[in-house]
């Protein structure tokens, strides 16, 4: 014996089929996989940093200022080393020792991404659009630096790989030359400075003059 409930057969023991909403997959969040990645952005100081009048420390004091223009960023996780950390600089996860690093909107800063220097042109960036495949495979098959362009960002402090060497103009002569890590303090007094080591996030404490452990929630605020 059946039963009918509005117009469908019911037989004993079968439980009624509900009207059920449609599966939805979360929108791809940029924020969510850096923090997943665990991965800085990091804008730097380098040998091509020439259209800049002087170089080190100013270029990144200027690029704090210039949200509404495209950057050049790397991402960094805990494990990367710079260019001068030992081994082939042109090996590095980074093209400089110091840098910017910000955090960006998931919609609208990111423009292009790329597992090695993108490039680019009159018409910008030759890099890949930022979805969640093009992002995971500018870290996953990097093996050097990567290269995302981005706009729009938020600063949040100074990144430092030790020893640093940066680009300066001074003269009428550019190049690279290392510079001790108190001219970096002197350079950015008001900026938290973060650096890596033994595969966690540090950042340097000005009072008692020591590195400390700190984690990627405290440099890139939820």
């Amino acid at each position: 014996m059946s039963e009918r409930v509005e117009g469908a057969e019911l037989h004993h023991g079968e439980e009624p089929m509900c009207n059920e909403s449609p599966q939805t997959t979360a929108p791809f969040s940029i924020r969510t996989f850096l923090r997943a990645q665990q991965a800085l952005l990091v804008h730097f100081n380098t040998p091509m940093s020439t259209q800049h009048p002087t170089g080190f420390p100013n270029d990144l004091v200027d690029a704090k200022g210039l949200a509404g223009c495209r950057l050049s960023f790397s991402t960094i996780q805990t494990n990367d080393r710079g260019p001068w950390q030992g081994g082939n600089p042109a090996d590095a996860n980074a093209g400089g020792s110091i840098g910017l690093v910000v955090d960006v909107k998931d919609a609208g800063s990111v423009i292009s991404v790329d597992w090695t220097d993108s490039g680019s042109n009159l018409h910008g960036s030759l890099g890949h659009a930022p979805n969640a495949q093009n992002c995971a495979d500018s870290i996953s098959k990097r093996t050097t630096a990567n290269e995302w362009w981005i706009q729009d960002y938020i600063p949040l402090g100074i990144f430092a790989f030790l020893p640093a060497y940066a680009f300066v103009k001074q003269n009428g002569k550019q190049g690279e030359v290392p510079i001790g890590f108190p001219s970096v303090l002197a350079a950015y007094p008001q900026d938290p400075i973060y650096s890596v080591n033994m595969g966690s996030f540090v950042e340097f404490d000005r009072g008692t003059g020591r590195w400390l452990p700190t984690s990627y929630d405290r440099i890139v605020p939820r």
